[in-house]
């Protein structure tokens, strides 16, 4: 979607912000809704749970599509987020439950793959449809793809569910993600107060208290939605650290997009001429 941007500020008059919203309100939902949408799959259900995902970011990415305002581009991209994070949280487990032995590993292995390859090739399939369509279908792509995962998964998923499952922890959940959102709203409105802006300065001061609070809250709760505990295991860091690597990279081209755009963007209030 990154690089639909330029496009996006023009059709639907979107400022800086706005398109920063567009491009967080994603991130946002999708990091806090993770790790919650898993306990609920361990009750509910994991296949239940994964085509309730399918039909979220596929009915989201429909309405990403249709948005005539940047408002509704926003709150689409955020259902769209809380869909992707019901998908990320229970596809390993399923194809876990799927899968034996050496047939495991290379299902791992595959998913794993796809993935890197998704992450490479989709700025360039985005490009691709961007100019040759509209920035529209980088969003109405995704209806067929998610009709044809729902039959499938329907039709060849088996259900499976934690035989302990815990209830979700609904209070790291609540703080987790009013932190996330304060630290990303001090981060934009950066951009246009400064960093030394006392509603800045106050929403970085909650966001980090809340961290704070929520770090306690998870180390003392006997179901915690973030187990601490397993950063003690060197597979379970090592694999942060990597997937860690593989976000900042991510974030580098992001940022090289966002101000790119942020150059046009200020050529086009302050034309050549004035200096």
């Amino acid at each position: 979607m990154n690089v639909a941007l330029p496009d996006i500020q023009r059709a639907l008059h979107s400022s800086f912000a706005d398109l920063q919203w567009v491009v967080d309100a994603y991130a946002l939902t999708l990091a806090a809704f993770l790790l919650t949408a898993g306990s609920l799959a361990d009750m509910y259900g994991r296949r239940r749970l994964y085509l309730a995902g399918l039909a979220v970011f596929t009915g989201a990415s429909v309405l990403c599509g249709l948005a005539a305002r940047t408002l509704m581009l926003q709150l689409s991209r955020g259902l769209q987020g809380v869909g992707a994070a019901i998908m990320f949280a229970v596809t390993l487990a399923l194809l876990a439950d799927a899968f034996r032995g050496r047939d495991r590993g290379v299902a791992f292995g595959v998913w794993g793959a796809v993935t890197g390859l998704a992450v490479s090739i989709g700025p360039l399939l985005g490009g691709v449809l961007t100019s040759g369509l509209s920035w529209r279908w980088i969003f109405f792509v995704n209806a067929p793809i998610g009709v044809a995962a729902v039959i499938i998964s329907v039709m060849r998923v088996a259900e499976s569910r934690a035989p302990q499952a815990s209830r979700p922890d609904w209070a790291g959940f609540a703080l987790f993600t009013v932190a996330l959102s304060s630290l990303i709203y001090a981060l934009i409105e950066s951009n246009q107060r400064s960093f030394t802006d006392g509603l800045v300065l106050g929403c970085l001061a909650a966001a980090a208290v809340l961290l704070a609070v929520f770090v306690i809250v998870e180390r003392r709760s006997a179901h915690p939605m973030l187990d601490l505990s397993l950063f003690r295991l060197p597979a379970f860091s090592g694999g942060s650290v990597a997937a860690f690597g593989l976000s900042g990279s991510i974030f580098a081209m992001i940022l090289y997009l966002v101000l790119y755009l942020q150059d046009i963007l200020a050529t086009r209030r302050c034309p050549p001429a004035c200096g």
